[in-house]
Parts: structure tokens; C-alpha cells; sequence
């Protein structure tokens, strides 16, 4: 039978990109082009480029499930149906056949394959086509996107499949799970191969800038998968290195209102932020507001006691509505659903540079310290440095505070799992369900994937 987790038809994802207009990610279909035909000017090129941006716009992907999953495994979010597929990750008791585990992992996997489809062909296309810097500059965006989303694939799901190449429509190729490990030293391999071909000056402008990948937005999440790296190396000086770089050059500050980093599209603070508007809407931010098409809820008040009364991202993050209903205000362009989702932003980078340089000083030292409190004088909640009686105190701070920072941007639950954490904060009495189960509907396929313990 063939194996089709990470097979998707490249004219299909084409029909994603445009090369008609100046605007990032315009949506003018190319039409229906053969791939042995594509890769033959710049031009093309960059749309399958631009095509691999869009297919994480997918609400299986970026444009909702790896979003609000994991902010139901945080216990943030309720379904307003209080649809068990959903409630099954608050209450960790994912079962194998859940629908969004299989739907995420297919989205992630045909972004992946995108990918892939840039990092073969492109070497191939001589130099009548297109020029050596391009050339360069597509593939490491494209090693980046592969970073970006393996490392959601191996935070969820632990053992996964290590594709490396396209895999084209007709393929019948089982690729093997491997370890954890092996998943992170080609996550760190592609990220180190796309940081050294994209240039420190940016090369694009307007929402490219932004919406593609950068310099310093590979440092970013460089930085921080050495962060989760680190968990079973114990090397932290790397992520602290990275991440201090991208904090003191990459040309990134946070911005003085908070609330503006989700009302305005591509702050200065955004690293990564992957680009909707009113044409390729984001599903997540129609369905998450005070209106008749609601589905996702805030919690209830319970994530309201994670602030303080003074913090200021408190009012904008969790939104009193109608009904006695809470929402998640990071997400108000709604009508039309035109939300960006800040990927990567500089208030992450001050969170994982004080995490790391703390456990590299091996003390709660200033230069750590100064890190969290940047973040925290924006929010007007400051800790004093001597609130922070330890190490581990001060560690699980950071953490809090990265929970209050990143509410409702899917970062906690694989952040309190990276720790352990999560094992405390959510009355876990077993191990194995910090990762989710390997989805049914992949291992039927007949590649060999077995399941992860537990389920």
C-alpha cells in the first residue's frame, strides 16, 4: 500500500503561489504546471517558495490546529460544543484515532514536502535560470520551513518520520521513525545550513520581511530549539549564546504597547509572523471572537488568576464577551479573519535567553535576571531579583512568566513538558502522555510506524 503521510501533489500546493503581483503571498493560482516543467526560471522558484509559506495557512496547521491543540493540552481553551476530541487533550487522555492529531500531522508533513521539493530541485536549475544568491537564498528558506515544522512534529509526537526528500505522487517509500535525538540534529543541521546563507541584511521588504524567513528569525528559533535540545544535553551556553545575539543585533525591540503586536500586522518585535489577510483568512481568528461562529472559548476565569491585577496583558489577552463567555483577544481582525500569528517574537527570545543563561551561570545572575525583567516592566508586573530564592525558582518563573506572555499562542504545553513541568502543573501521573499518539490513520498505511508508549 502506499505510504502517503508525506506525499502531496506539487501542483496542488502551486496553486498557492502567485508571480503576478508585488504583494507577498498573492493568491493568483499558476495554473496547472507539470514539476518536471516548474523549477525552470526565478520566477517559479520563488513561487514554490512563496507555495510552501501558504500551505502552513492551512487551518489543519498554522492557520488554527498547531495552535489551539496544544492550548488545550495547556488547559487555556474549551470547545463550545465541548467536542471530546478537543476535550480529550485538556483532560491528557488523547486517544490514537483523534481526527486533529492526524489532520495536524498531514498538514505539517505536506509543508515539510514542500520543502523538500525546493531543497531537490532547485540545485538542479543551471544558471540561465537563475542566479547563485537566489539559488541559496530559496533553499535555506526552505531548510528553514522544514526546521520550523519538524520541530512542532517532534515536540507533539516524540519518534517521528525523518523525510529528507520529496516524496512525489505515485511513491510507495516507508520512511522509519527515529529517536527524538536524530530528529534534532537535522532540525539544528538545516537551521546552521539556512543561517549561513541568509544574509544578515534582509533581503526583502513589506510583509516579506517579516513573512519569510531571516538571519536572525533562523537564530531565533535556532536559539530556541537548543533550548529543548538541551533538556537531554544539557548544554545550554548555545541557546543562551543565540539568543542574545539575535536580542543585542538582530535589530528587533519590543514594542511599549503590548496590544499591539496582534492589532498591527509585523511589529518591530515580530521575528517570524506568518502572513493572513482578508483573501487567505485565518481560520483560527474567525472562530475564536464574540460572535455567531465562535468555537474556541478562553478557558473560563481559572486563566484569569494567572495574572496579577496589574499586569497589562491581562484585559487585551482574556476578554469578558457575552453569556458569561471568555475569549482570546490576541486574535481580533476577525471579520475579515485577516489575524497574522506572530511565529517568533522578540519577548520569546528574552524568555529563552534568561532561562538559559541562569542555567549556564548555574545561578540566578543579573544578565538573566535583566532578561526577564524586560518583559516584564512592558507588562508592569516586575519581580525583584531577590523574589527568586534559587535556580529552580527561578526557572520555573521564566516559565510562568513565558505562560502569561504567550497565552493562546501555543507554546506552554510543549515548554511545561520540556521541564517536566507540566507533570506538576496538571496532576500528570504518567510520562508517556507528554507526547500524543502516534495517529491510527498513519499507522494503517502499513509504513511502519509503531505507536508511542501508553496507547
Amino acid at each position: 500500500m502506499k505510504n502517503r503521510i508525506l506525499s502531496l501533489t506539487f501542483v496542488a500546493l502551486m496553486a498557492f503561489a502567485s508571480t503576478s503581483c508585488n504583494k507577498f503571498l498573492d493568491k493568483d493560482p499558476l495554473g496547472q504546471i507539470a514539476q518536471d516543467e516548474f523549477f525552470n526560471s526565478e520566477t517559479n522558484a520563488n513561487a514554490a517558495v512563496i507555495g510552501a509559506y501558504r500551505s502552513m495557512m492551512n487551518s489543519f496547521s498554522w492557520g488554527q490546529s498547531t495552535i489551539i491543540v496544544p492550548e488545550f493540552s495547556a488547559v487555556h481553551v474549551r470547545h463550545s460544543a465541548v467536542f471530546p476530541e478537543y476535550e480529550m487533550f485538556a483532560a491528557h487522555e488523547v486517544q490514537a484515532n483523534n481526527p486533529w492529531t492526524s489532520n495536524l500531522w498531514q498538514a505539517l508533513y505536506a509543508t515539510i514536502n514542500a520543502a523538500n521539493n525546493i531543497i531537490d530541485e532547485v540545485p538542479k536549475m543551471d544558471a540561465s535560470m537563475i542566479s547563485d544568491d537566489k539559488k541559496k537564498l530559496f533553499i535555506a528558506e526552505a531548510k528553514f520551513l522544514r526546521a520550523f515544522n519538524y520541530f512542532f512534529l517532534v515536540r507533539a509526537f516524540d519518534r517521528i518520520p525523518l523525510k529528507l526528500t520529496a516524496t512525489k505522487e505515485g511513491d510507495d517509500l516507508a520512511t522509519p521513525q527515529v529517536e527524538k535525538k536524530e530528529t534534532y540534529a537535522q532540525i539544528v543541521k538545516d537551521l546552521t545550513e539556512a543561517i549561513a546563507d541568509l544574509p544578515k541584511e534582509n533581503p526583502y521588504s513589506g510583509d516579506a520581511a517579516r513573512g519569510r524567513a531571516s538571519h536572525y528569525g533562523a537564530k531565533a528559533l535556532l536559539a530556541k530549539v537548543y533550548l529543548y535540545e538541551a533538556s537531554f544535553t544539557n548544554d545550554y551556553k548555545k541557546a543562551a549564546d543565540l539568543a542574545n545575539e539575535v536580542i543585542t543585533a538582530g535589530g528587533y525591540n519590543l514594542v511599549q504597547d503590548f496590544t499591539t503586536i496582534f492589532t498591527t500586522q509585523n511589529t518591530n518585535e515580530a521575528i517570524f509572523e506568518i502572513q493572513f489577510d482578508d483573501q487567505a483568512t485565518n481560520t483560527l481568528a474567525a472562530v475564536s471572537n464574540d460572535n455567531p461562529s465562535v468555537l474556541f472559548f478562553a478557558k473560563d476565569s481559572t486563566v484569569l488568576d494567572i495574572y496579577k491585577d496589574a499586569d497589562k496583558r491581562k484585559a487585551f489577552t482574556i476578554k469578558k464577551g457575552s453569556n458569561d463567555n471568555y475569549f482570546m483577544g490576541k486574535y481580533p481582525n476577525f471579520s475579515p479573519a485577516s489575524q497574522n500569528v506572530p511565529a517568533i517574537r522578540l519577548a520569546e527570545v528574552y524568555l529563552i535567553h534568561a532561562e538559559a543563561k541562569a542555567r549556564v551561570d548555574n545561578s540566578v545572575s543579573q544578565a538573566a535576571y535583566n532578561s526577564l525583567k524586560m518583559v516584564q516592566e512592558r507588562a508592569g508586573v516586575v519581580q525583584p531579583i531577590t523574589s527568586f530564592s534559587n535556580l529552580a525558582n527561578f526557572i520555573t518563573g521564566v516559565q510562568e512568566e513565558k505562560e502569561r506572555e504567550l497565552m493562546f499562542e501555543g507554546e506552554t504545553w510543549f515548554d511545561y513538558v520540556r521541564t517536566k513541568l507540566a507533570m506538576r502543573k496538571y496532576n500528570l501521573t504518567n510520562e508517556q502522555f507528554l507526547v500524543y499518539p502516534i495517529p491510527t490513520a498513519q499507522i494503517s498505511l502499513g509504513g511502519g510506524l509503531t505507536q508511542n508508549p501508553g496507547y
